[in-house]
């Protein structure tokens, strides 16, 4: 909303798709190094036409796994604003999840011992009602600090207004 100022916003750790784009790119480098290892070898002598594709199919899976582990990294993106949360899924059509601050009756963090040194984990937020479902950030950075920034703006909803005279 234009009168809400974002606390802040992010998308998932990068060390969540860390090995599925090594992984993608080794596709790439094994069909390259086919290629050209099928270029020195041929020399003249004649295989199946079958042989001479396999590496560009190695790459060309090594190009869609990137791609598809950084599209639906990119598409995701979580936002704290002095209003409201939000969780928004899609780069061309939207799902966006949004909840109330004063809907937050709670937040927690957890980290396993290898997203703790990689410093990434999971924010967890809890609604009042039953009608809200609660969100999670999966696998935010520092989520100690997002946390941090939640329950500052929770505390800060929670005091009366003064600014406003009573009437």
């Amino acid at each position: 909303m234009e009168d809400e100022n974002v606390q802040w916003s992010g998308r998932p750790s990068r060390f969540t798709i860390l090995f599925a784009i090594v992984g993608g790119l080794l596709f790439v480098l094994g069909g390259i190094v086919g290629t050209l290892m099928l270029l020195s070898v041929l020399d003249g002598q004649e295989l199946p036409v079958w042989v001479g594709f396999l590496p560009l199919v190695l790459a060309v899976v090594g190009v869609v796994i990137v791609g598809k582990t950084y599209l639906e990294w990119i598409r995701l993106l979580y936002v704290i604003t002095d209003e409201e949360i939000y969780v928004k899924h899609g780069l061309i059509s939207r799902d966006v999840t949004q909840i109330r601050l004063d809907r937050v009756q709670n937040t927690s963090f957890d980290q396993t011992i290898l997203e703790r040194m990689l410093s990434f984990g999971d924010v967890r937020i809890y609604t009042a009602g039953t009608s809200t479902e609660d969100l999670t950030f999966r696998d935010v950075p520092d989520p100690e600090q997002i946390k941090s920034t939640l329950t500052q703006l929770l505390s800060e909803q929670s005091r009366p207004d003064t600014t406003t005279p009573p009437t």
